[in-house]
């Protein structure tokens, strides 16, 4: 019965997970197609869009991308060409698979298969998963590689040959996401702690001697990608420890208070680096753990296809979390200490970086251990009722109801997200996932053999991105004149797009300034409505899903 259910659940997962993936979330960001122009380029060349063979680590647009999502994209982009469901796919398919390995890993740690097929149950229908994996998001990833390397390590106690296949799966974790590629060191020393000689004991070394060996060879990789491939100054660009300011604003507080009469040697002790930055890394982190973030507010941003103001987690795991966290405390057991160490290291990356807070993304890394957790306090509040009622004589008619209850509840939140997810979502999501360039995109082309020249906007975001992914630009061409990018390092620019004008064949990135009474030539302008005066001669225009003009397609000055 219990594989029926969980037969179920793994393709109410992959229903979930790949209905009307192209269209949902709205929009397409730079980085997915950036994911899928490499795996392209790759596929054609064996380089990435820079020119680089076979990448440890991926340019992108100067943000430095790990490189996994792409190596999983090729295929399906070799089968089906190059578009958005293409992109996205791989990503829909590891989150289905992650429900399988969720399964898997409960059902190795702990004897009762209830909280593996419940756990599995939870992650299925998960808003937060389910954002996450409907995208080409590379956080998602880790929701796959970390419970599989898992189950394989404790599979590997007992069968060293599994223990290889662990360490290939948090080898290739190390490549998923930059959060993922600091937790699952810390996991790995979790899982050894109370096996500490396992390592050290010659025995134990010559029998999971392999399994050393696959681990070693990625964190070599990784290592010479941090160093040597610019992973590394990605990492130091966002940490908290280099403010965007350059440290000013704690100067300009110290200074407020050296002429409030605080003598300097004195404020130095309230304002400095240190406390600064635990101040930061203490906020981040708790924000995380709230009630907030997992059950009320959610993401912070609109972006990685989340919905921002909904919680992670449905309102209604709340009591079982709860109950979890009691029944730890009442009866501690190795499961749960794993899970809830679990959920203590998960946010550790995310709070040492910058930016507005509650990003999703960050902390995909708990997934699934928060499902985990709420699954087994929900089967523990179950058994203590049942208990009670057994107690009293109840009818177990009363139990199946309140079961089917529960269930009920549960699937009503899915519909109530569904919902919210298909038909509200995309009108607020729309900016923050950059809706509107694929049209732009194809407009233009329907008509540029009629103009010598396109001008796309820079505040298209990394326009260079679009016109490659849906032209399908020729990767060799596109190597070539990326070459000529490569300046924006030289002129100690972040990103490309920051460039004051670069060029992609007729295709020309700049500023618009359409005012400024620059003869703009028979050209094709495409840029977002505020770059455009009310008389300007438009072409063509790209709108949002609520009817409001996004962007303009306008003919140049003559």
């Amino acid at each position: 019965m219990r594989r029926l259910v969980f037969l179920g659940t793994f393709l109410l997962a992959l229903t979930l997970r790949l209905f009307d993936l192209q269209n949902h979330p709205v929009g397409f960001t730079p980085d997915e197609a950036s994911f899928g122009y490499d795996a392209y380029s790759i596929l054609k060349t064996g380089k990435d869009q820079w020119g680089q063979f076979l990448p440890l680590t991926l340019q992108s647009f100067g943000d430095y991308k790990l490189p996994l999502y792409t190596y999983l994209t090729i295929p399906s982009i070799a089968t089906w060409g190059l578009n958005e469901f293409t992109v996205r796919l791989p990503n829909a398919v590891v989150g289905t698979l992650a429900v399988l390995a969720t399964y898997l890993m409960v059902s190795v740690l702990i004897k009762d298969r209830r909280v593996a097929v419940l756990s599995a149950f939870l992650l299925a229908i998960s808003p937060w998963h389910i954002s996450l994996s409907r995208g080409a998001f590379e956080a998602n990833l880790t929701t796959f590689f970390m419970p599989f390397g898992v189950w394989a390590f404790y599979k590997g106690l007992e069968k060293p040959r599994w223990m290889a296949l662990a360490a290939l799966a948090f080898g290739l974790n190390l490549f998923t996401y930059h959060s993922a590629r600091l937790f699952t060191p810390l996991i790995i020393l979790l899982l050894l702690w109370d096996r500490r000689t396992l390592l050290l004991h010659f025995k134990a070394g010559r029998k999971y001697g392999i399994a050393i060996a696959v681990l070693a060879i990625f964190i070599a990789a990784a290592a010479y990608a941090m160093l040597f491939s610019g992973a590394g100054s990605r990492g130091s660009d966002i940490a908290i420890f280099n403010p965007t300011d350059n440290w000013t604003g704690l100067a300009d507080r110290r200074y407020e208070a050296v002429l409030a009469g605080v003598p300097d040697f004195i404020e130095r002790i309230f304002s400095n680096k240190a406390v600064y930055v635990f101040k930061e890394f203490s906020q981040r982190y708790l924000s995380y753990l709230s009630s907030q973030f997992l059950f009320t507010q959610g993401a912070g941003e609109w972006t990685y296809g989340m919905i921002a103001g909904r919680g992670v987690l449905y309102l209604v795991e709340l009591p079982f979390v709860l109950a979890a966290l009691v029944s730890f405390v009442r009866r501690p057991n190795k499961f749960l200490g794993l899970v809830l160490l679990w959920l203590l290291l998960a946010p550790l990356p995310a709070a040492l970086t910058k930016g507005p807070g509650y990003a999703g993304n960050r902390v995909a890394v708990m997934m699934p251990a928060i499902q985990v957790l709420s699954a087994y306090g929900a089967l523990a509040l179950w058994d203590v009722v049942q208990k009670r009622w057994s107690r009293h004589k109840v009818s177990c008619a009363w139990g199946s109801s309140l079961l089917s209850c529960y269930l009920a509840i549960l699937l009503a939140s899915l519909g109530f997200f569904l919902e919210d997810y298909y038909y509200h979502a995309p009108r607020d999501q729309a900016q923050a996932m950059l809706y509107g360039r694929k049209q732009a995109v194809e407009l233009a082309s329907q008509i540029e053999n009629r103009y010598p020249q396109i001008i796309f906007s820079r505040s298209l975001s990394e326009p260079q991105i679009y016109v490659a992914f849906y032209k399908k630009w020729d990767p060799t061409d596109y190597q070539k004149q990326a070459q000529d990018w490569l300046r924006y390092k030289a002129e100690g620019r972040s990103f490309v797009d920051q460039l004051g004008q670069y060029n992609l064949g007729k295709f020309v990135f700049r500023t618009i300034q359409y005012e400024d009474g620059v003869n703009l030539g028979p050209s094709l302008l495409v840029g977002s409505v505020r770059e455009f005066p009310p008389d300007a001669k438009l072409v063509n225009v790209v709108k949002t899903p609520n009817g409001q003009p996004l962007i303009l397609i306008v003919y140049g000055k003559d």
